[in-house]
């Protein structure tokens, strides 16, 4: 089919002329067409051109508004021929383009990592100031409420003439004296040696205290092994403790303990929180626990929190096992010596307060401990002693883990705890036989006037323990009745009265009795009390006239010893609590003072210079306190009913406990 147009009119129509419009359109669209070489040539230096004038422009001026019209938030505005915008040349100023900001390098890891270590130098710097100033504080508020005495101002006056005739302070003559050989800015001794001005000679008396007539009563230390020139340096805590125990009993310095006792209860916070462990604090924590600082109430004592953290730490140094076979001997021994204290310290904190203990009873050191004292040459003079009283506290374990469970039983008839208490007893009454041959046979290589003495210690401890459980059976037997002939009743008293014989006839004339622990006075007077309680109008009928006078004189006698100048230090003195409060014991059950009456019977006095110092007594059974009104009358009737000669507990009566645990609660 052929187009509507021929040829001609297709031909006519390419030639026909373009209407305005159509033209118009044609010259304002951009027609790309091939140029000779000199147009192009041409064209690229007007390119290069305008680009290069674009770009001086844009380094002359940054896009946006200069300064001051970005601070106003507005456009800059330019007069022709001018490089400055017209509100900078109206207001007389630089017309300046904004810089734009460089951008920060992003730190790399190794940056990150320096910048955090800086960041914990510091932390660590600033937390050690922190700690620094809290302990100065600490020390200020120390010396502050310190209050001194005639006798400490004279020994201040003393050490600060002794200080100007040495022109160096203690801390320097420390350091001079114990380690001439390190660096002085390496080494800082103890705040003790500081504050309480002890100079060397000082130290090496204190020491000398110690383990002259302290160490001998808790044998834990090595005095070759354990030295001021070691110990203020690797354990300053340690080395407080020393000081601050002998300076209690250093006649140059009486005024040094108040203060010095201070310091050491605040190193033992601080090693309470370090986290390093050494047998060493393990030692100053038992050595605090068995010789406390006096407190006014008996609430405030902490030596139980003492020896807890002492136990707890010889456990986890692993003291209850046998010394590493690459041990040195010495040291060897010094790890055993210092967990069979553990041991002895724990049994008898257990027996004192009827509680469970914190080792087990078949403690596998203890049991293979009976002739450890021969293991070595390098064994101390006291290790006898020690291994003695460690197989006494075995026996006394095995009494009370059978006495807990058989006391049940008795209730419903099915065991008899008299009998058990009885033979108990023989066994500790032959064990003791044993050690005293022991004792002849050590004193033959070491005749020291101490391990004599030593050996009078353990008889009055074994006494004791048989009194305790003497006690035991006692009570037993007075709930069910009875009398005057029994033979635990006269097993008892026998015990109660060689423990006081001991102390008062062997233990005090040798003028030592100052320096024992307190749980000897503790002994002693809970035997005295027993013997005491004896005189109750409802026991009463079980002892005789002769018995009666007896147990009054040798209770008097003993409060005399207590309460003597040559025994008790002080009136907050151990000895000196314990002779008060048998004055009021003495006072309330010796038929023989008038009900009443606020004198003391038969001469009997307590010291006046020990007095005032604390006004508690130490504790005792909750039924004899002593009361300030009128004493009850004393009738010595036998209850009506019952068979003539044997006391009994009425019903409705309260238990009457004789036990040693209810005596120091």
């Amino acid at each position: 089919m052929k187009s509507e147009h021929g040829p001609a009119e297709v031909s006519s129509s390419r030639h026909r002329p373009l209407s305005p419009s159509a033209s118009e359109r044609l010259e304002k669209s951009t027609i790309f067409r091939f140029q000779h070489r000199e147009d192009s040539d041409s064209g690229e230096e007007a390119a290069q051109a305008e680009g290069s004038r674009a770009r001086s422009s844009s380094t002359a001026r940054s896009s946006g508004a200069c300064v001051h019209c970005k601070s106003l938030k507005v456009r800059c505005e330019f007069d022709p021929g001018e490089r400055a915008c017209r509100r900078c040349l109206t207001a007389h100023i630089p017309c300046q383009s904004r810089s734009r900001k460089k951008r920060k390098v992003a730190p790399t890891h190794e940056d990150l990592q320096q910048k955090a270590r800086s960041q914990d130098y510091q932390i660590q710097a600033l937390l050690l100031q922190f700690e620094q100033m809290r302990a100065e504080k600490q020390i200020q508020r120390i010396i502050t409420q310190h209050t001194y005495s005639k006798d400490r101002m004279d020994t201040q006056h003393l050490i600060k003439a002794q200080s100007k005739r040495d022109a160096e302070s203690p801390e320097l003559a420390a350091v001079n004296y114990f380690s001439p050989d390190r660096s002085l800015s390496m080494l800082s001794p103890p705040d003790i040696v500081k504050h309480c001005c002890l100079y060397p000679r000082d130290i090496t008396e204190l020491f000398t205290i110690f383990f002259h007539k302290i160490d001998p009563f808790f044998s834990i230390l090595d005095p070759e092994l354990h030295t001021p020139q070691r110990l203020i340096w690797t354990c300053p805590f340690l080395f407080t403790v020393i000081c601050a125990t002998a300076s209690r009993y250093c006649t140059s310095k009486p005024g040094l303990y108040s203060l010095a006792k201070d310091f050491a209860q605040e190193a033992a916070g601080k090693a309470l929180v370090d986290p390093s462990k050494k047998i060493d604090i393990c030692q100053a924590y038992l050595l605090l626990g068995v010789y406390p600082s006096p407190k006014k109430k008996w609430a405030e004592d902490r030596s139980w929190l003492f020896q807890g953290v002492a136990i707890r730490m010889a456990l986890e140094l692993e003291l209850n096992l046998p010394p590493p076979p690459d041990c040195e001997e010495r040291e060897a021994l010094n790890r055993t010596r210092t967990w069979l204290n553990c041991y002895c310290v724990d049994g008898s904190h257990a027996i004192q307060f009827g509680k469970i203990p914190m080792l087990r009873l078949d403690d596998y050191m203890a049991r293979i401990s009976k002739d450890w004292y021969r293991s070595s040459s390098m064994n101390t003079a006291y290790d006898v002693h020690l291994c003695a009283y460690v197989q006494i506290i075995l026996m006394m374990s095995k009494w009370r883990s059978v006495n807990v469970v058989q006391e049940q039983e008795f209730s419903q008839n099915r065991f008899d705890v008299v009998a058990f208490a009885i033979e108990t007893e023989e066994k500790l009454s032959k064990e003791l036989l044993l050690w005293l041959d022991r004792y002849e046979e050590e004193f033959t290589y070491n005749p020291f006037m101490v391990c004599y003495y030593r050996g009078n210690t353990t008889e009055m401890i074994t006494a004791y323990l048989r009194l305790v459980i003497l006690a035991t059976g006692f009570q037993c037997a007075f709930k069910s009745g009875i009398s005057r002939e029994s033979g635990i009743l006269k097993r008892s008293i026998d015990a109660a009265r060689t423990v006081i014989q001991i102390m008062v006839d062997r233990l005090a004339p040798t003028g030592n009795l100052r320096y024992a622990m307190e749980a000897n006075f503790l002994y002693v007077s809970f035997s005295a009390a027993y013997l005491l309680n004896l005189l109750r109008p409802k026991l009463l009928p079980l002892i005789d006239e002769n018995t009666q006078e007896e147990i009054i004189v040798t209770v008097k006698r003993l409060i005399d010893v207590l309460g003597s100048k040559d025994v008790a230090l002080d009136g907050r003195h151990t000895p000196a609590l314990y002779s008060r409060f048998l004055i009021n014991l003495l006072r309330k059950y010796n038929k023989r003072c008038k009900p009443g009456s606020g004198t003391v019977p038969d001469s009997v006095e307590f010291y006046p210079q020990y007095s005032g110092e604390r006004q508690e007594s130490p504790p005792g059974w909750p039924d004899i306190q002593q009361s300030r009104g009128s004493l009850p009358t004393i009738d010595i009737q036998a209850p009506a009913g019952y068979e003539p000669g044997i006391v009994y507990q009425e019903a409705g009566d309260a238990d009457m406990d004789f036990s040693l645990g209810h005596f120091g609660k």
